[in-house]
């Protein structure tokens, strides 16, 4: 009877429940967790490196509260910090909810268009307040996370003339309070996502202790994707045309005799994204025309959304062919065009800005 008395007790003096940290976060973004969280690692295919660095560090923010004050005796306070960037898709705000489940630890990604306010200090306060908010959950509840998408809306380069001077200080502000939760010690881990690094401050670069890059999935993964995909929809009454397979092997066959044939000339690999030589290759062999090829700069979002494409079309159908997986894939387009189209047109207004003078100084 003791027992549960001091449990109850215990109880009624914890300050942040599930309820109300949802409640207090959940004006800057979305809670999670563990029992919230779909994802799993195992379902993420590819970025086995990322996955390597990213365990190592979810070990150490769960093992950091018990050794915590070993390593302040020792002045050996660790940045719990990662910086995750590359192209929109390639799984870091997936990757990072699945390891905060695996991990059972609850993470808070913020949208950093609900810290941005045109009215002036609105910015530093939200900013201020969501980081010392979530360390104050991680002293009383433990090991807790703060993603921040699209970190370049708060972090970008301070010299950047087009910026206000309101954003200007939002950096300074987000560099000093990331400072003082890092001497203080809280097992609070932050984690900065961005598709465009190029933005960031230099000092947001050097307060992050890990830098992960994210990239597009070369052929191989996105073969495994693909057959991923082809196998879920097997598990539905929807018939799967096994030429699908078929084919996708012997693409898969022709594009890696060609990567072979490649190192054997250059004398070293290269990979499909190093310049134009790999696929000038490839478009040598006109026979080589098929999902590998036309998928070459999508993500394994990209590649879902072809295959939700072709849902709408098999669903009557009732069975999926290699021509409308080919077509549906092809509509929906990789993120890779979409990005360098955006580079394109960024530079575009550079050059019209630099015209009308109101561009910044040539370094």
């Amino acid at each position: 009877m003791r027992n549960s008395t001091n449990e109850e007790e215990a109880e009624e003096r914890l300050k942040y429940t599930d309820d109300n940290i949802k409640e207090l976060l959940g004006r800057f973004g979305a809670v999670y967790f563990p029992s919230d969280v779909k994802d799993s690692i195992e379902d993420i295919i590819g970025n086995e490196v990322q996955k390597e660095l990213l365990e190592d560090f979810f070990k150490g923010l769960k093992k950091y509260d018990d050794i915590k004050e070993q390593l302040k005796k020792a002045n050996l306070i660790p940045n719990l910090t990662i910086l995750l960037y590359g192209p929109p898709g390639t799984g870091k705000t997936t990757l990072t909810r699945a390891f905060a489940k695996e991990y059972k630890i609850p993470v808070c990604i913020v949208e950093s268009n609900r810290l941005i306010s045109p009215l002036l200090g609105d910015t530093i306060k939200s900013i201020t307040r969501v980081v010392e908010l979530a360390a104050d959950i991680a002293s009383e509840r433990g090991a807790f996370i703060l993603f921040f998408d699209e970190i370049d809306a708060v972090g970008s380069e301070r010299s950047n003339i087009h910026e206000v001077g309101e954003i200007k200080r939002a950096v300074i502000s987000f560099l000093q309070v990331i400072d003082r939760i890092n001497y203080e010690g809280y097992p609070l881990a932050i984690i900065g996502a961005t598709n465009h690094q190029h933005l960031l401050d230099s000092a947001i670069w050097r307060r992050f202790t890990f830098h992960l890059s994210f990239e597009f999935p070369d052929y191989r993964i996105r073969k495994v994707i693909i057959e991923l995909f082809i196998q879920k929809v097997k598990k539905t009454k929807i018939g799967v045309d096994e030429s699908i397979q078929l084919k996708l092997n012997d693409e898969f066959k022709k594009i890696e005799a060609i990567e072979n044939d490649l190192e054997k000339k250059l004398g070293h690999r290269i990979s499909e994204f190093d310049g134009d030589l790999f696929w000038k290759e490839v478009e040598k062999n006109d026979k080589i025309d098929g999902l590998l090829k036309i998928t070459h700069g999508y993500t394994g979002s990209d590649i879902q959304r072809g295959i939700e494409v072709a849902l709408f079309k098999i669903m009557h159908t009732e069975i999926l062919t290699y021509e409308i997986l080919y077509v549906s894939l092809k509509l929906v387009g990789g993120t890779a065009s979409h990005v360098e189209t955006q580079d394109i047109l960024s530079s575009s207004r550079q050059g019209s800005n630099k015209k009308q003078g109101q561009g910044p100084p040539e370094i």
